[in-house]
């Protein structure tokens, strides 16, 4: 009887159940973020009486979350309105995203909205203000941050810089208002060069401080080498005299990291005085070669390299060394050491041994005699406990005797007929001097030979200029580079010429060294003091010399009676110059002294101009601070090769006052020829 009860409530319950009808009043928008808070409003209808409870639920992907639920009871007929709002928050729905839907459920009844999506993405843009920077530069970071769903983002940012890999990095964070943030960031001076990744982190947190919404950006900069620091490393540092030194320039980075680059290698003797200059790649040996007899002083190596110089000292050893040779009954010992050689060496003459006292200096031969009763002894000559020589040597004589051999001067003015003869001699001298003739004609030849002496060497002033030591080219103005004067500091003009092919035209006849001599000459008239390094040859135009601080024009046209020089040459002569022209403005320590001039290059002006030169192909190449010292009066386009810049000619505006320069000097020129 219960059970038949029981059954038919059920099915009344059921029957008014069936008769109710949910309406959904409003659909999702099609995208939320975490946090957001969805409104669904909806409307039950019912056809009969209905008593039950009505549920939400949020379906999404195979789960369901139920978010709302609601008692609902309904004469016939009678209808009635029911919003529930779906917060998204992680406390309720955890860490489901995306496509989901809402479920109303009453009774057997249920209906679903729209699709929409759930979402935790922010997307960001954002600008910086360099893409390459300095060690110790500020960055500057703009941008925006939106969530998916359109609205603006307010949370935080974070900025990491990962300096090489994931675990070595620096963050920085900050705040985003209203979908905006803007922050500075300063580097490290000491930062690693190269490209590194910036990671821009926005998010968002819920009152329990967890994540909700968040978006990533990865941006790449670059970190600049600057040069901080130059060593001098030698693979031996005390060096013995007779081999060669290996010494090389290393240029480090703001973090210690090698730079490549090249150095200016200059070696100078114990008295300040430059051995050689050469230019090298940094981290490369330059091998150099110290003679035997190089005494045991410390010599000075300082590199200059991006504007910054390094000092070393090498040490020369003490070398205390002889050579022996026995060559028939007399022994020859020279010092071949650095230093004086005064030993006791030990002579062995058979089965006897003398001590031998050697004083001699530095490069210094001294020969003895040996005597012994008639016969053959092995001869052995010992310097400490070494050998020195040892050989069997026929000797003669009454006893057994170690003496110094005499002079050759000595022995040969000990015979009578020579004084006869230089006698002689001296008296056929006195003889035709005394001859009136004789006299006109020797003292003219004299006289003839100074002149001709004088013309070949050149006038009081004039100096050879040291093009790779071989030169016999003249100059009035001589240049000397020296690294410590103390002179004045002053801005130069300077004009390179590098003869490219200058091994080839020296071995070979040509008249390459009667032009480069005019090319001098033209220098020496325009007041250029000319200074020679291996292939290039300087002009410098400083006010010591010129007395004037507009050099500029001189300068450009020192550079175009090069060009004028050499391409004539080339048109006559079978033997080509292969040759590059530059001008360079800078800084120089000047010092005029009676000879030539002493000087000192300031930052990168040698080096720079030619590097230029080197580039140039018969043509006049600037460099940018020579260019922009001429101003308008030069039309030049820029150019970079091999990552050096320059200028190229276009224009010259000269004005009427220069080109009567130019036609003066020239008219002069021709007529000392």
């Amino acid at each position: 009887m219960g059970k038949i009860i029981i059954s038919l409530v059920f099915a009344i319950l059921l029957t008014s159940l069936v008769s109710a009808g949910i309406i959904i009043n409003q659909q999702p928008e099609n995208t939320y973020n975490l946090e957001d808070s969805i409104t669904i409003p909806v409307t039950v209808k019912s056809a009969n009486e209905v008593s039950g409870i009505l549920e939400m639920n949020l379906v999404c992907a195979g789960q369901e979350i139920n978010f709302y639920r609601n008692g609902v009871k309904l004469s016939a007929g009678e209808e009635k309105n029911f919003e529930s709002i779906l917060v998204l928050a992680r406390t309720l729905i955890g860490d489901i995203t995306g496509n989901c839907r809402v479920r109303a459920i009453l009774g057997i009844n249920d209906i679903l909205t729209d699709e929409f999506k759930i979402s935790n993405q922010i997307n960001i843009n954002a600008e910086f203000s360099e893409s390459e920077l300095n060690p110790g530069d500020e960055l500057l970071i703009e941008g925006s941050a939106v969530r998916e769903n359109g609205e603006n983002v307010d949370g935080f940012v974070e900025i990491i810089m990962f300096l090489g890999n994931e675990s070595d990095s620096i963050s920085h964070l900050d705040t985003v208002n209203n979908g905006l943030f803007s922050t500075n960031i300063n580097l490290a001076k000491d930062m690693k060069a190269g490209t590194h990744t910036i990671r821009l982190n926005v998010f968002e947190k819920d009152i329990n401080e967890q994540t909700t919404n968040k978006g990533s950006l990865d941006y790449r900069v670059k970190i600049k080498h600057v040069p901080t620091n130059l060593e001098i490393v030698f693979e031996e540092k005390e060096i013995e005299p007779g081999t060669n030194f290996k010494v090389k320039a290393i240029l480090r980075d703001q973090s210690g990291e090698k730079i490549p680059s090249s150095a200016t290698i200059t070696i100078k003797d114990n008295k300040n005085d430059v051995l050689d200059q050469i230019e090298k790649p940094t981290d490369e040996f330059l091998e150099f070669p110290v003679a035997y007899n190089t005494p045991p002083l410390d010599w000075t190596i300082v590199a200059a390299s991006d504007k910054l110089t390094a000092e070393s000292i090498l040490i020369i050893k003490e070398k205390r060394d002889i050579k022996i040779d026995i060559i028939n009954k007399m022994i020859i010992i020279t010092n071949t050491g650095n230093v004086p050689y005064q030993e006791t060496i030990l002579v062995k003459i058979g089965g006897k041994s003398i001590d031998l006292d050697v004083d001699l200096d530095v490069d210094k031969s001294q020969k003895y005699v040996l005597t012994a009763p008639d016969g053959e002894y092995k001869v052995e000559i010992l310097s400490g406990e070494k050998s020195k020589a040892s050989q069997n040597v026929i000797l003669t004589g009454k006893a057994l005797d170690i003496r110094k051999a005499p002079g050759s001067v000595v022995r040969f003015i000990r015979h009578p007929f020579v004084w006869f003869f230089i006698i002689g001699i001296l008296g056929f001298v006195v003889f035709m001097i005394m001859k009136k003739g004789y006299r006109r004609s020797f003292i003219g030849y004299i006289h003839s030979k100074r002149k001709k002496g004088k013309k070949e060497g050149g006038s009081i002033g004039e100096t050879l200029v040291p093009l790779r030591k071989k030169s016999k080219i003249i100059s009035k103005n001589k240049a000397e580079l020296s690294l410590s004067i103390k002179g004045e500091k002053q801005n130069a003009s300077l004009v390179c010429l590098k003869i490219k092919n200058l091994k080839e035209i020296e071995s070979k006849e040509s008249n390459a060294e009667e032009t480069l001599q005019k090319i001098v000459n033209f220098a020496d008239e325009n007041k250029a003091v000319t200074y020679g390094n291996q292939e290039n040859l300087f002009f410098i135009l400083a006010p010591i010399k010129t007395k004037t601080f507009k050099n500029e024009k001189t300068a450009i046209n020192i550079a175009q009676k090069i060009k004028e020089i050499l391409k004539n040459h080339n048109k006559m002569f079978k033997q080509k110059i292969e040759y590059g022209v530059s001008l360079n403005y800078g800084t120089i320590v000047a010092k005029q002294e009676k000879d030539s001039m002493k000087f000192m290059s300031m930052g990168t002006l040698i080096t720079t101009a030619k590097k230029i030169a080197s580039i140039s192909d018969g043509e006049i190449y600037l460099g940018e601070k020579i260019k922009n010292k001429l101003g308008s009066e030069v039309r030049g386009e820029k150019k970079k090769k091999d990552n050096v810049e320059f200028y190229t000619i276009k224009q010259i505006n000269d004005s009427e006052e220069n080109k009567k320069f130019v036609r003066n000097f020239l008219n002069r020129l021709e007529g000392t020829n």
